[in-house]
């Protein structure tokens, strides 16, 4: 950890203990990594004699929800009017896992407003949403990683409860601790949970193990609509609404569709785009290390990790996928 990042952390800190009534945010659509960073900064905060309030942007994946369980902190779907209505009473807002405005719809607009309140812990190599304090390591492979710390910092035990949660998040954004941003300081961190009581065995049966039958239907329009480009370096896939509809899954079930076409040999570059509500499509991309996706995702106002990405795509679908197919066909 560089000097910067250890003065910004010791600030962040700082704002945390002040705090009396908290709010903490991630991304839509939260991963493992999102939620668990969200479930252990609240059971700190918890511990601390605050009151705090897990905000979700959008619904909590099924297999994931039991994460949230037995907490002690309030939780809120959130809404503008929820928003509006109970933010400017809070003194602090913390938020998890992304400083992306783009990944905080629809509370964006709000949250701009409130930069002096807000405080940012993030791994990815973009965002800029406005705050009063950011601590970015982008050395780490996963948030929950930089909540440890801040257990760590603070002198505070982890409870079984809270060393789930974080080892769900190590676990999904590490692979299972097969991606290069592995460190050793990463499995250190896993050994430091599985002695505070988190089980790796029933987490993977928790998050890994969770599926509905129609995840596996959903799984096979992918493949139906898979096309490949660039000599077969480029996978490219997409989800519609009415795919989802037809196989009556939510769209957190399109999570990981876009890793299956990087089991082919060739393959340098994977993408998915899944229709939203917005008429836009949300595009998932991943890379073999060859081809920053991050770079190809900021070209579209999205971001992430130079082999993890995001970003949002005006359709018709035709169109959405030429448009990412001429970004990462011009970097391969």
């Amino acid at each position: 950890m560089t000097a910067d990042i250890a003065t910004a952390m010791t600030a962040w800190i700082n704002r945390l203990k002040a705090a009396r009534h908290a709010a903490v945010f991630t991304h839509i659509r939260p991963d493992a990594d999102a939620l668990g960073s969200q479930v252990a900064l609240c059971r700190l905060l918890t511990g601390l004699g605050k009151k705090v309030v897990l905000v979700s942007l959008s619904a909590v994946p099924a297999p994931l929800k039991f994460l949230l369980a037995d907490g002690g902190f309030g939780f809120a779907d959130y809404t503008p009017e929820w928003g509006r209505a109970n933010l400017p009473q809070m003194d602090l807002i913390a938020v998890v896992d992304t400083s992306a405005p783009m990944q905080l719809e629809p509370a964006a607009d709000l949250l701009r407003t409130m930069a002096e309140k807000i405080i940012i812990l993030d791994h990815h190599l973009t965002g800029d949403l406005p705050h009063a304090i950011l601590v970015r390591n982008t050395d780490v492979p996963a948030c929950v990683e930089m909540v440890a710390d801040v257990y760590r910092r603070m002198n505070v035990p982890l409870d079984p409860p809270t060393a789930v949660a974080l080892l769900a998040g190590l676990v999904a954004d590490t692979g299972w601790f097969r991606f290069d941003s592995v460190r050793a300081s990463t499995h250190r961190l896993a050994a430091e949970l599985i002695e505070a009581g988190a089980s790796p065995s029933d987490v993977y049966a928790l998050t890994a193990q969770q599926e509905s039958r129609s995840k596996l239907d959903l799984m096979k329009r992918a493949l139906e609509h898979l096309q490949w480009f660039s000599a077969g370096k480029l996978a490219m896939t997409y989800i519609l609404k009415s795919d989802m509809a037809e196989c009556h899954v939510q769209p957190w079930q399109t999570e990981g569709l876009v890793d299956m076409p990087l089991s082919v040999g060739e393959v340098e570059v994977s993408a998915c785009l899944s229709e939203a509500d917005d008429n836009k499509f949300r595009a998932s991309l991943r890379s073999k290390g060859r081809v920053d996706v991050n770079a190809v995702c900021a070209a579209f106002g999205g971001g992430g990790h130079a082999r993890a990405a995001g970003c949002r795509l005006s359709g018709p679908v035709d169109a959405a996928v030429r448009r990412l197919v001429d970004a990462v066909e011009s970097r391969i």
